[in-house]
């Protein structure tokens, strides 16, 4: 039986109920944001007064849409007591697929609401997602030709953000968070290919999502927000099956008395035990991160890098505070800081010629700013040493640092062409290393994407982040599937 969500996700028609031409409305925001992403399908807006909405002809019902065109999701930002009689007239017109994003259903204790919903979608065998959700967004539509999906993509949450593509998927219990991601991958230029936001349940639920996203060949990553767990068998058999095959990073929040009660109150959904929680994910091989920060770092990381053959980190900084803090989080966690032999310290000393440095691990160069240094000649001479598995990296900086210092004098003369001109080559060169020796390496900057070195390893899925704790908690997850994958292999034995 095919998956519900292979239609969903990738529609060849929707009929859309609750848009009018306000953008104060909700629905109004959704249908803009699916026109905007490119969405090549088409597109009927049901309205019962209105001839056009948003500039798309409108029809007074679903039945009234052309015979001969293809619709085949009904997309539903109503009020709750009208959605079992759209549905019944969807199911009439042959739509048997649907995301209802309207509340009014368990969430407020609306019981008759949603004891109707359901009945209506037995009956004609109707597969949604929701109620209360806020809708899914796709970068690889499965009938769309790959050359085209930068273009063409299907957004239909209210963020007016359309990420660019990777390989990683998220299913998520809470809307809002399903559209936190857009905004917080802005700043690190992160590829999202899916999300799908559940919303109660009352359908389609995570297992639904775990088994799509599985049989999906451009998904390489899976990420969760969970506040309870429906089919809680089903969702160890399917997550210890599918993490043989791809990472999955899971975010639970229902795990305390505190979360537990949130959650209630949230969806009405009761919230289970964090500890058993931490012991399903461990059996199953899932990632577990502890707040959203993390479940989209980790994610991201394990989509753009290799992963570590062992736990043994190299820190290399030019600056000393920042390496000494990520060295005690490195073994904090579980990993180690080895020094490094005699032998290749000598080595690292010679490449390097900088008096003051330390190359016992950590690998210190601080205030030297030589970027053929730290972008080539010791990054090429550490990764090729067996005597770290990954390796952390304190102070990607580009150009923009000599234009401010050029703003804050009027004396200040810098060949900024020619510096650009050097940094954007030797960062090329640098974003290609990790995959090229088989070794994580992950960065760490004073500024965002402001800086143009930041850019341009982030467009090349080199991640660097803003804060050293960042850096060092994703070499974590990196190793935390790697050891996954051992027990899952041992297991196999």
């Amino acid at each position: 039986m095919a998956n519900p969500l292979e239609t969903i996700l990738n529609p060849r028609g929707i009929a859309f109920f609750g848009a009018n031409n306000s953008v104060q409305t909700m629905g109004t925001t959704q249908l803009v944001d699916i026109i905007a992403a490119g969405y090549p399908g088409k597109i009927f807006p049901i309205h019962p007064s209105l001839d056009t909405v948003m500039g798309l002809k409108a029809y007074k019902n679903v039945s009234e849409i052309p015979a001969g065109e293809a619709v085949d999701l009904a997309f539903i930002v109503i009020p709750a007591k009208y959605i079992p009689t759209v549905l019944e007239e969807c199911a009439r017109r042959g739509i048997v697929h649907a995301v209802v994003i309207s509340a009014g259903f368990r969430e407020i204790e609306n019981k008759a609401a949603n004891d109707a919903l359901i009945e209506v979608t037995k009956k004609h065998g109707i597969r949604f997602l929701g109620p209360n959700c806020i809708g899914f967004y796709n970068r690889n539509i499965s009938w769309v030709d790959p050359a085209e999906r930068a273009i063409k993509a299907i957004n239909t949450t209210w963020i007016p953000i359309n990420p660019r593509n990777g390989g990683v998927s998220i299913a998520s219990q809470s809307g809002t968070y399903a559209c936190h991601t857009f905004i917080v991958t802005q700043k690190s230029n992160m590829g999202i290919n899916k999300t799908i936001s559940v919303g109660n349940e009352a359908n389609i639920d995570l297992v639904d999502c775990l088994e799509y996203l599985e049989a999906d060949p451009t998904t390489r990553v899976i990420g969760l927000y969970i506040e309870e767990v429906k089919r809680g068998r089903a969702f160890l058999e399917a997550a210890t099956r599918i993490a043989r095959k791809k990472p999955i990073v899971a975010l639970y929040v229902g795990g305390t008395e505190a979360g537990a009660r949130a959650v209630k109150s949230h969806t009405g959904a009761l919230g289970g035990n964090d500890k058993i929680f931490d012991a399903a994910c461990v059996q199953a091989g899932i990632i577990r991160a502890m707040n959203m920060e993390e479940l989209l770092d980790f994610c991201h990381v394990l989509d753009v890098c290799p992963l570590p053959k062992g736990n043994r980190v190299c820190i290399l900084t030019n600056a000393g505070g920042p390496g000494v803090n990520m060295s005690d989080g490195v073994e904090r966690l579980g990993m180690a800081v080895p020094t490094f032999s005699a032998e290749f310290q000598q080595k690292l000393r010679d490449k390097i010629q900088i008096p003051t440095a330390q190359v016992r691990n950590i690998v210190d160069l601080t205030f030297d700013v030589n970027p053929e240094l730290m972008y080539r000649t010791l990054p090429r001479t550490l990764l090729k040493s067996d005597e770290f598995d990954g390796m952390l990296v304190y102070g990607i900086f580009g150009w923009t640092f000599y234009q401010m210092l050029m703003k804050q004098h009027p004396l200040v003369k810098v060949p900024m062409d020619e510096i650009r001109q050097i940094q954007v080559e030797l960062l090329k060169h640098y974003a290609k290393l990790p995959h090229q020796f088989g070794k994580p390496v992950i960065g760490v900057a004073l500024a965002g994407r402001e800086d143009g070195a930041v850019t341009i390893l982030q467009d090349l899925d080199f991640p660097v982040f803003e804060m050293p704790h960042r850096a060092v908690k994703a070499m974590w997850a990196l190793d935390e599937r790697r050891k996954a994958l051992l027990r899952i292999e041992q297991r196999g034995k």
